[in-house]
């Protein structure tokens, strides 16, 4: 067997010399060195476990670490006996296997070997894949937990699903696949069922086994994050499938993992000329107009669609839209979408079962039941409304490849749904200007500020608001609460608290009924006597950020009938699209009451010019936060993605982004996938 172990020590000699050529250390890493404290360090007895061999980084200690490469490959020569002994253990694992198990420390999900080092050497030659341990964890200081939140993660979920095999980089990985799962890693969560975690396991190892035949072909990420690609996309019946459909699986899924793989994930698109330009079609923007003459006409002919065979525009909802101030606004929008385009778009919608559609031929039990209609109908393209449906429409998609799925989301990376967002804070920093003047003339100082869920984007609208009423009233204080706190009670704690100017609600249509939205000034009057639902208040209108989704769904929907939709330009192959218009585009804008002042009136409408023009943003300039200041005055402008992802609250609001936990069953289910500062709200 000496022979074998001259293999062996050739593959040591290589790997060692490749490492010195690099600059690296050319022998096997000693825990010691790592982490000099391990022996006051807290230490667990995890017993006998199966140490995936890939896991073992090193020994513990320095004794042995020179008789082999970093990939456990040995060193001495072939006559010693170090060789002796490498072979005997190799011929007798060959015979009958180990008898006895190794001994190992598990630091930051890293082994590292007390005794058995040739054994392992053994096992790594014959490209075992585990290998029986007893295995202690050395658990890190604090201060090394909280620069490794991936790790901390990972013990909540070997705590319920002892699995040391999948190793994720990402963080909330090891969350997403207990929610996947329908499952929790939560301190109070019940370790899992053996049989699942058998499963689980043996899914990871197959899938493990099919996606390295495929190198070239898929992203070098980390396995682990990978595999939750995978299990979100195929959750339904992954667990159990032959090599042979994980192979085809992985293949169609190849762009969704190279998105995940990429730090730059998102490719924002913030005009609407850049998406209908793309192609180099169209020189110049125009505005579609219905008519014999109109342009529209004159590009019909160029085009597939016509009114003999229109696009189909399919929308998929999750609540019924005369319930629910989003989707109504998004159901105007489609409505709007249809006469814009005057018969050269048909649009049909399917609600998912329980959101109180009348009408049975729209009602569908579950999401893939209304996506299977919907593609039967014959749609082009298929919008969602809610981020919370973006898993869902995720595997539509990758299931109807030739139809086009776009998710109503920002910042989610996915290659085969792309999103759309409207970029209203332009329009709230405008609003904010009216309800600073307004806090100014009564004299309070004092704005209360509802907002909805904390996802990306809304933490924008919270500061450039507040940023704007600052402007007009330097003394202003916002107290800030959520709509979607469990037993929210914001708009009588706000105004039994002598608040007189409100941001309510962004819809001009409120489901409750209520007058109560945009900016409005509220009055405490004689039961009986006011205008809202109560009778108790009187409410005077100022001004309305408004969402105008018509005008977004036309441009998108424009893109596809002139052919730009899939122009290299836009569709990027290692990033995900997403569009985020606003003023410029036409998708956003603010109404403005009779009730306010002239002046303030004139102060908006200049503002609103420059930013329609690209000539002033909200955010430019120095900022404070509730912490201290955030961005000097010549500090570098903030990106769009600074923009999106913003977790901190301006100086002068009163108030937090709150924790998940807070939240309404909905707002959960929302902000999981989409939540901003997931630090602060416990996100994933």
């Amino acid at each position: 067997m000496i022979d074998e172990y001259i293999k062996a020590m050739r593959a040591g000699e290589k790997e060692y010399k490749a490492r010195l050529a690099a600059g690296e250390y050319p022998y096997l890493p000693a825990l010691d060195d790592i982490c000099p404290d391990d022996d006051v360090l807290p230490q667990r007895n995890l017993g006998l476990q199966e140490v995936p061999i890939e896991l073992i980084a090193g020994t513990k200690t320095r004794a042995r670490q020179n008789s082999f490469a970093p990939g456990f490959m040995p060193l001495l020569d072939s006559d010693t006996e170090f060789a002796a002994k490498w072979s005997n253990l190799y011929q007798a694992q060959l015979s009958e296997g180990f008898n006895s198990p190794i001994r190992v420390y598990e630091y930051l999900h890293k082994f590292y070997v007390q005794e058995g080092n040739k054994r392992v050497s053994v096992s790594r030659f014959l490209e075992m894949p585990t290998i029986m341990g007893d295995v202690i964890r050395i658990m890190p200081a604090p201060e090394v937990m909280e620069e490794n939140p991936v790790y901390a993660e990972f013990l909540d979920f070997y705590r319920v699903a002892p699995i040391y095999d999948i190793v994720c980089e990402e963080p909330g990985a090891y969350s997403d696949i207990a929610d996947i799962l329908g499952r929790s890693i939560s301190a109070d969560a019940e370790p899992w069922p053996d049989e699942l975690v058998r499963d689980l396991k043996s899914a990871y190892w197959r899938f493990c086994k099919v996606i390295r035949t495929l190198q070239g072909k898929v992203p070098g990420m980390a396995l682990g994050d990978a595999f939750v690609v995978y299990l979100r996309i195929f959750t339904a019946d992954t667990l159990g499938q032959p090599d042979k459909e994980v192979e085809k699986r992985l293949k169609r899924i190849r762009h969704e993992l190279l998105i995940a793989h990429n730090k730059d994930k998102v490719s924002l698109v913030e005009s609407s000329d850049e998406a209908v330009n793309a192609g180099g079609l169209i020189t110049k923007a125009e505005k579609l107009v219905t008519g014999p003459d109109s342009l529209l006409s004159k590009v019909l002919p160029a085009v597939t669609y016509s009114r003999k065979n229109p696009l189909k525009a399919a929308f998929i909802y999750d609540k019924d839209p005369d319930a629910s101030n989003w989707f109504f606004d998004h159901e105007k929008g489609r409505r709007d979408l249809e006469q814009t385009y005057d018969g050269i778009v048909a649009t049909e919608r399917f609600i998912i079962s329980g959101a109180g559609e009348d009408d049975e031929s729209n009602i569908y039990a579950s999401f893939d039941d209304a996506a299977d209609a919907a593609v039967k109908w014959g749609a082009d393209v298929v919008f969602t409304p809610s981020v919370r449906q973006m898993d869902d429409t995720l595997r539509a998609a990758i299931k109807y490849s030739d139809v086009k799925f776009l998710n109503c989301s920002i910042n989610l990376a996915h290659h085969a749904v792309r999103t759309y967002f409207a970029k209203l804070y332009e329009a709230k920093f405008l609003a904010g200007l009216v309800a600073g003047a307004a806090s100014a003339a009564d004299g309070t100082h004092r704005i209360g500020y509802c907002s909805g869920m904390p996802v990306y984007g809304t933490v924008a609208c919270i500061n450039a608001f507040a940023i704007g009423a600052a402007m007009t009233d330097p003394e202003v204080r916002i107290q800030l609460d959520w709509a979607t706190k469990q037993d929210a009670n914001w708009w009588w704690n706000m105004v039994n608290d002598g608040i007189h100017v409100l941001s309510a609600v962004d819809s001009l249509h409120n489901t409750d009924g209520s007058s109560a939205y945009g900016i409005c000034r509220v009055e405490r009057c004689e039961p009986g006597q006011g205008n809202d639902l109560s009778g108790s208040c009187l409410i005077t209108n100022l001004a309305a950020p408004v969402y105008k989704w018509g005008k977004l769904y036309e441009i998108i929907v424009r893109t596809i009938i002139e052919g730009t939709y899939s122009a290299s330009a836009v569709d990027k192959k290692d990033r995900a699209t997403n569009y985020w218009w606003g003023m410029i585009s036409g998708v956003v804008d603010i109404e403005l009451s009779d009730a306010i002042s002239p002046y303030t009136r004139k102060l908006v409408e200049i503002l609103r010019r420059n930013i329609i023009g690209g000539n002033f943003n909200p955010f430019d300039g120095e900022l404070r936060s509730q912490e201290g200041i955030v961005r000097h005055e010549y500090d570098a402008p903030l990106t769009s993605m600074d923009v999106i992802k913003m977790d901190w609250l301006n100086e002068n609001i009163i108030g937090e982004i709150p924790k998940i936990d807070t939240l309404d069953d909905e707002a959960k289910a929302t902000v999981k996938y989409s939540g901003v500062g997931k630090s602060k709200t416990g996100v994933r």
